[in-house]
């Protein structure tokens, strides 16, 4: 295998990074890649879910989907592509449930010469309160000002008007006269409650970005999991899995494996469900692996045994992997998990505080011809 294709995407421990990222939310989610029509379907069918499963206030519901689509089809309009395989061009949607709020977050490459006008816009909706805001939308609807890209800022405007919060933007130089947009707003749970803008908020997530294009993170989503939400993240990931018929089924296969061991086997965080528990699935992707790793909570007590059974799963061919699962060996989740994906696992277990940890299991799909990946 290729050092610079894979190593990265094989040795890399990208649960615990990404718990530590996303820890101070009840649920994230996060797509980095192209974004389309199919892709923002998908994103707004998983959105939902979870708000059905939460049982949001109505109008914070339909605030935040609103706000979700304008920020998606502002990545669409204007995510601009230049024909460079080594550039990395993939936008970034964030969408992450916390105490007291949702935070959305996109990034997208623009052309350096749009930044001024875009700053203007955005600069000029900071600056006014809710009744300006209004005024505003009438004065461009009234003057049919539009561009070929949209409304002259009539979408930001309105993002601005239903979260009640400013946007926290940033614009960072990257090649061929262009430059990475990330913006960040956040909706309230309520109107009584007063947000504190982390100033540092747009950095963390240039970091973040940098985190998930090093590990060659499509997707990822955190947060507590149910028999009754299952069925939609998996066939939501499914669809955003882009690979052959074949390797899809296979992947859908390991997916379910994964995500129910979870269910059987995950602890709670404080506030999670008595039928639910919390879990983290991530896909990472590169030119010939996919990687699929869960996560999960593990009471400290409860390690060197599992350790023990995955070693003995991972060690054993398949001939013996097939008499263990006959003969009612403990770890059959395990020994489904190696025979579907024909290659070995790895884990990781990372100390939280006393009494738990994060238990994080990497599954690799060989893209071509089905080889085994070398570990």
């Amino acid at each position: 295998m290729h050092p610079k294709m894979s190593e990265n995407i094989i040795h890399d421990n990208i649960a615990y990074p990404l718990y530590k990222h996303t820890k101070g939310g009840r649920l994230e989610y996060s797509y980095r890649g192209i974004v389309d029509s199919t892709i923002v379907e998908h994103i707004l069918a998983l959105a939902e879910a979870n708000f059905s499963d939460t049982k949001e206030q109505i109008l914070v519901r339909k605030r935040v989907y609103f706000i979700m689509v304008e920020a998606l089809q502002n990545i669409t309009r204007h995510q601009d592509v230049y024909n460079d395989p080594d550039f990395d061009q993939s936008a970034l949607f964030i969408l992450k449930r916390k105490e007291q709020s949702y935070s959305i977050t996109t990034a997208n490459l623009i052309f350096d010469t749009a930044i001024e006008s875009l700053r203007s816009k955005i600069d000029k909706i900071n600056a006014m309160d809710a009744d300006q805001l209004k005024a505003y939308a009438k004065e461009i609807l009234s003057n049919g000002t539009f561009s070929s890209k949209g409304g002259a800022g009539l979408g930001l405007i309105e993002m601005a008007r239903k979260s009640g919060s400013k946007f926290q933007y940033e614009f960072v130089p990257a090649k061929y006269g262009m430059s990475m947009f990330y913006m960040n707003i956040e909706v309230p749970m309520s109107k009584d409650i007063t947000l504190v803008r982390d100033p540092q908020r747009i950095h963390k997530i240039r970091e973040y970005r940098s985190l998930l294009q090093q590990c060659h993170v499509a997707l990822m989503y955190s947060g507590t999991l149910t028999q009754s939400n299952l069925k939609n993240l998996l066939s939501i990931l499914a669809k955003q899995i882009n690979t052959t018929k074949l390797l899809k089924a296979k992947v859908n296969n390991l997916m379910i494996e994964m995500l129910q061991n979870i269910l059987r086997f995950g602890g709670r965080r404080e506030g999670d469900t008595e039928n639910g528990c919390f879990g983290m699935f991530v896909v990472c992707e590169d030119k010939k692996v996919l990687k699929l790793t869960s996560a999960n909570l593990i009471e400290n007590s409860k390690i060197e045994y599992t350790k023990q059974i995955l070693d003995i799963v991972n060690n054993a061919d398949k001939n013996q992997r097939i008499e263990m699962y006959h003969d009612d060996s403990p770890g059959k989740a395990f020994i489904a998990i190696a025979n579907k994906s024909r290659n070995k696992y790895t884990y990781f277990f990372d100390q939280i505080d006393d009494t738990h940890s994060l238990y994080s299991l990497n599954v690799f799909i060989t893209k071509e011809n089905e080889k085994t990946v070398t570990m």
